[in-house]
């Protein structure tokens, strides 16, 4: 008889402990509720502009879809359009591309920021061809720091740039 009262005691302890527990969350939850507490993640966020998670050179010629899957073939001619602004952020492994093929000049400044506070930049310059893309240039930018690459170009053929994620970024190319 001992045994059955000792297990009807420790199933009411238990009972009341958990009891007490549930209590204490639904508590908390109307603190949070009547916003006695308040804890709040705020995230920058940014727009990409110029820049996309697909690699150029394929899809439908003159089709721009940011932030889609269509692979632009367009072309951002330097010497007739100018300057091509481009900035960033991908918070994982995802690799940002161009969103144009460039062309245009035989001498090009690429000046790039990199306005990331925990990874440094890494970016490849590379040319489209028609079965491989070659890399022209690969590089590393610490974290806060910035460059102007002076690269020469085959005014004929076309060009991107490939930035490594995770990336926070912002720069142009003239």
């Amino acid at each position: 008889m001992s045994k059955i009262i000792t297990k009807l005691s420790s199933l009411a302890l238990a009972t009341a402990v958990i009891g007490s527990g549930f209590s204490v969350n639904a508590s908390a939850a109307e603190a949070l509720d009547s916003n006695e507490f308040k804890n709040e993640v705020v995230y920058e966020t940014q727009e990409n502009v110029g820049v996309n998670d697909v690699e150029p050179g394929l899809g439908e010629p003159n089709v721009i879809v940011p932030f889609g899957t269509s692979k632009p073939t367009s072309t951002w001619d330097l010497s007739t359009q100018g300057r091509y602004p481009f900035s960033g952020s991908a918070n994982s492994a995802v690799s940002l591309y161009t969103n144009y093929l460039l062309t245009g000049k035989s001498s090009v400044k690429i000046y790039v920021r990199n306005n990331d506070h925990q990874y440094s930049l890494k970016f490849k310059v590379k040319r489209k061809d028609l079965v491989f893309d070659n890399t022209i240039g690969s590089y590393e930018l610490a974290l806060g720091k910035d460059t102007t690459i002076n690269l020469s170009f085959d005014k004929s053929s076309n060009y991107y740039i490939e930035f490594s994620g995770p990336n926070n970024f912002s720069g142009h190319i003239e």
